[in-house]
């Protein structure tokens, strides 16, 4: 019977070919049935006793077609999309820039064999002569091709995790594997993915390959490479490291360090006379151990100056963790743009362990979002005072825009009546450098505490950061009443780990964010201190990692 990771990918590309034929309804369906899918504990149970609709989003007919996809590994109608929609089209939908309608578009029109076609077809000019497309979006198609043929395919941070969730699950159905672990750049926690990686304890090579090549969306396999390499249809790539279980820990390096940081690895151990591809190391420990090394954390394994850093006494031990951190910060309700309660994100919070929430609706100026104007943020307040014993500590807040004065969003009679108040650029991203800068400066020398918000503005893969002299304002928050977010929402991811340890450098303290929409969002503070570790932050340098009443003090505004 095919492992649930299995099944759930099926489900994803079955919602692919279905927005390709323009069934957004199945499209959405299929796509929560995977999640649902991928979520589920005792999947075959669920199959053999013919109860797969108690599952989230399983109705009647896709319980059929999992039941079918489970027992026998295929169905029709995937086989059926697979022989209608080539490759090609999988890839132009995956493009930035691209996506699924103008995918559907160009092959209706060109048939294009690959994404090379494409690009002689933008090079000629053909492009742009398609309704709904132009010159522009011609040039952008091309630049999306080139950025691919020379880096790769890329995803999100959050999507790479999905999908090598689904992979190393695929994995450990084969019999010869002993251990799986994801590894590479998802285990860094970079940004955008490149790549997925995983280290693998098993003797058969052959037939570890074989299982790499049988999970549904891989289209080939380079068998005979260390790493076996697997490519999928988006041109995603899955690198698979397989090592002998007493010399796993080299393994586990190798699949999870950037190449820079292997190869300094490499150049200390041949100094040391160590032979890394023989060293007994079932474990990584024992890898930085035979180096005269600490234990050097996964985020940080960037081939920067973390070796050198480790060698002038610095163990990473103290780095900040996810159960250091005691309140959830930056958080949205019905009032603006949430999708839950104050009370409900207040329960959600406590359910998570956290002491304390912030409540931090968007100020009026974001209208977009149903701001809040002084009169509703002060009904939100009445609300919150009358909650009867509230399971966590409430911490009265705004989300406030900074105008293009560099001024604050927030009415000055206000200020006092706030616990916490997050500054953050949301219009005229635009800006031009000095005018950025001046107005940042401006706002962060305000005479009251304020928190920047996703300070750079920018969304990964989508939106560039702004244009800003970056170290003009860390300079001024250094000696200002100021902090600086860092948020964990997996599109934003702001402020980056370059960035923040720039801050960290000028003694500059952080809270870590989720930026929560809904009682779900409220999970996603984990990117947060992802990031956080990757700038090697402290727990000393993280406000929201003080007891509840400490914090409250740390970040209440002071009037002017």
């Amino acid at each position: 019977m095919s492992e649930p990771a299995t099944v759930a990918a099926q489900l994803r590309e079955l919602s692919l070919y279905y927005e390709l034929e323009g069934d957004k309804h199945r499209a959405f369906a299929y796509d929560r049935a995977s999640k649902s899918v991928m979520a589920a504990q005792g999947l075959h149970r669920l199959v053999d006793e013919n109860r797969l609709e108690e599952l989230p989003g399983i109705g009647p007919s896709i319980a059929r077609v999992v039941s079918e996809l489970a027992r026998t590994g295929s169905v029709p109608v995937l086989e059926a999309m697979r022989s209608k929609w080539p490759t090609v089209v999988v890839e132009l939908a995956a493009l930035p820039k691209v996506g699924v309608l103008k995918a559907r578009k160009l092959f209706d029109a060109f048939k294009p064999a690959n994404l090379e076609a494409i690009s002689l077809l933008c090079e000629e000019g053909q492009i742009r002569e398609l309704p709904g497309f132009g010159k522009t979006t011609e040039q952008k198609i091309y630049a999306a091709i080139e950025k691919r043929r020379t880096t790769g395919a890329q995803v999100l941070l959050e999507d790479a995790e999905d999908a090598s969730a689904a992979v190393a699950a695929h994995l450990r159905g084969e019999p010869s594997v002993k251990r799986v672990e994801v590894a590479g750049a998802v285990r860094r926690a970079v940004e955008v993915v490149d790549a997925l990686a995983f280290a693998v304890v098993g003797d058969d090579r052959a037939a570890i390959a074989a299982r790499l090549a049988s999970f549904p969306l891989i289209t080939s396999v380079e068998r005979e490479t260390m790493p076996i390499v697997g490519h999928f249809a988006d041109g995603m790539r899955a690198e698979v490291w397989v090592g002998a279980p007493l010399r796993f820990g080299w393994t586990h390096v190798l699949a999870t360090g950037s190449r820079a940081h292997v190869e300094t690895l490499r150049a200390e151990a041949a100094a040391r006379a160590v032979d890394l591809d023989t060293l007994y190391a079932p474990d990584e420990q024992r890898v930085y151990r035979a180096l005269d090394l600490p234990f050097v954390p996964p985020e940080l394994r960037d081939g920067t100056d973390e070796i050198t850093a480790a060698y002038a006494g610095d163990d990473y031990s103290d780095l900040v963790t996810l159960e250091d951190v005691t309140a959830a910060f930056h958080c949205h309700t019905t009032y603006s743009d949430g999708r839950n309660s104050v009370a409900q994100m207040a329960q959600a919070a406590a359910e998570l362990g956290f002491q304390a929430i912030t409540i931090t609706d968007h100020s009026a100026a974001a209208s977009y979002a149903s701001g809040l104007d002084a009169v509703r943020l002060r009904e939100q307040h009445a609300e919150i005072a009358a909650l009867e014993d509230p399971p966590v500590r409430i911490l009265r807040g705004t989300e406030a825009d900074i105008l293009v004065d560099g001024s604050i969003d927030v009415p000055p009679e206000l200020i006092d009546e706030l616990d916490v108040i997050i500054a953050s650029v949301h219009q005229r991203y635009k800006a031009d450098e000095a005018a950025m800068t001046e107005r940042l400066i401006t706002v962060m020398r305000a005479p009251y505490f304020k928190i920047w918000g996703h300070a750079l503005g920018r969304y990964v893969m989508r939106r560039d950061p702004i244009a800003v002299r970056i170290d003009d304002v860390l300079d001024a928050i250094a000696e200002s009443p100021a902090a600086i977010e860092i948020n964990g929402d997996p599109h934003r991811l702001d402020l980056d780990p370059v960035n923040a340890r720039k801050a960290k450098a000028r003694g500059i303290k952080f809270v870590l964010s989720s930026d929560a929409h809904s009682t779900k969002g409220l999970g996603a503070v984990r990117y947060a201190v992802a990031m956080a570790r990757r700038a090697r932050l402290r727990k000393r340098d993280v406000l929201n990692t003080l007891p509840a009443d400490e914090l409250a003090a740390a970040v209440r505004p002071r009037g002017p």
